[in-house]
């Protein structure tokens, strides 16, 4: 297993089938999947509640039926917005699906998806091909009839046909591969800096230097891969830490803001509404 602190790592269930598919129903309102990526894609299928769901710099709202495709190596969060949030998650080993003869298959389609040069539009909505075949995976792996692991396998096969023809983001370089898969390496540490420090000074500057790179290119490429400007990005961590301390403590709102990093109560108060969309006050309210 990789040692970032964002890389996310699980074994597959099965140790010679590359898909794992389960329904995840324990994000309560409120409550977060943290920022993390993984080598394999995934798919998220929505049966009730709502959701808000980041992928790199994409942010959108995500409700019954819809489908959001994870791209290798692509940084995602998921905050719920409701406490029926209940979805499929649907991991898959690409190269579980090459075969010992390399084919035209392979090398035109499927080892580039594994590379992540082709890339996919993330949400998907509408589109009853998808739909079916995502529903249709699922009944085939849970229910576990002779044969399962073809018919699996064959529906996978399908999926990426129609991804590739209706919803396909980008084809992009081996040059461009290797820089993002680099970038992601070298700002785990930084994400990880920003959780290990957000209750100090942090700027720019700061994190440009441990990353060994020009302020410039630092804040051109984290906005690239967390899809937020530095700043952005450190004061939603804090909001974050400020929040659970709302819930768990009985420090008062000024002592909470200082604890978390900020040196202004009413600049706290300002972001901390316009995130929560409710003040530091009634946020404890509600949650005592």
């Amino acid at each position: 297993m990789k040692d970032y602190k964002t890389y996310y790592y699980k074994e597959m269930p099965y140790s010679f089938f590359g898909v794992d598919i389960f329904l995840k129903t324990d994000l309560k309102h409120g409550k977060e999947l943290k920022m993390h990526w993984h080598e394999h894609m995934q798919a998220y299928y929505f049966i009730s509640g709502t959701a808000i769901l980041e992928c790199g710099k994409k942010r959108f709202h995500v409700q019954l039926n819809d489908i959001v495709i994870i791209n290798s190596s692509e940084l995602h969060y998921m905050k719920s917005l409701s406490d029926n949030l209940k979805f499929y998650v649907i991991r898959i080993n690409l190269p579980f699906l090459f075969s010992n003869q390399v084919d035209l298959c392979q090398t035109k389609f499927l080892a580039p998806l594994s590379q992540n040069r082709i890339t996919f539009r993330n949400l998907i909505q509408n589109d009853a091909e998808v739909l079916n075949c995502v529903n249709k995976m699922i009944s085939e792996y849970h229910e576990k009839k002779i044969g399962f692991e073809l018919e699996v396998k064959s529906t996978i096969y399908e999926l990426i046909v129609f991804l590739l023809r209706g919803h396909m983001d980008k084809v992009i370089t081996n040059t461009e591969l290797s820089s993002k898969i680099s970038s992601l390496k070298r700002f785990d540490s930084i994400l990880n800096y920003i959780e290990g420090h957000y209750t100090e000074k942090i700027s720019s500057r700061i994190l440009a230097k441990n990353a060994h790179i020009s302020e410039c290119y630092f804040c051109r490429t984290f906005k690239q891969i967390t899809g937020k400007k530095p700043t952005a990005y450190i004061n939603e961590v804090r909001l974050k830490k400020s929040a659970k301390y709302l819930k768990t403590s009985e420090l008062n709102i000024s002592e909470i803001a200082l604890k978390c990093g900020f040196d202004d109560i009413n600049y706290y108060s300002r972001l901390f509404k316009k995130y929560f969309h409710v003040s530091p006050t009634k946020f404890r309210e509600k949650n005592i």
